[in-house]
């Protein structure tokens, strides 16, 4: 996916391409799944289970990184940098976390009176 010492190409930016949103919607889905099936089966509260799933991506992120860190581990020419890799994930998470703008301020909320 990258080259170099991050995860991305760009530390803050995902590329938008067919196959990138193709795969962006299946992860999305599978983790969708799975978070609703954790929550109806272990009763957990909503924040316990995603606070899980962080730690899942965290041991995912650890578990590839040691397969990369030598050399010859890997033809993808992907290099581990934990600081620039884990900023780039907070970074994509913060950008999806938050609620899309409103562009028809039709639909905008009333923050109060004028």
């Amino acid at each position: 996916m990258a080259t170099g010492g991050g995860l991305l190409t760009m530390p803050h930016e995902i590329t938008t391409d067919d196959d990138t949103e193709a795969a962006r919607a299946t992860l999305r889905q599978v983790v969708m799944t799975a978070f609703c099936d954790m929550l109806h089966e272990s009763r957990l509260a909503p924040m316990t289970v995603m606070a899980l799933a962080a730690e899942a991506l965290g041991s995912i992120y650890q578990e590839v990184a040691d397969a990369h860190r030598h050399e010859d581990a890997c033809p993808c020419g992907w290099r581990p940098s934990l600081e620039q890799d884990i900023e780039a994930l907070q970074v994509a998470m913060a950008r999806m976390a938050q609620p899309a703008p409103v562009t028809d301020l039709r639909l905008a909320r009333v923050a109060g009176r004028a």
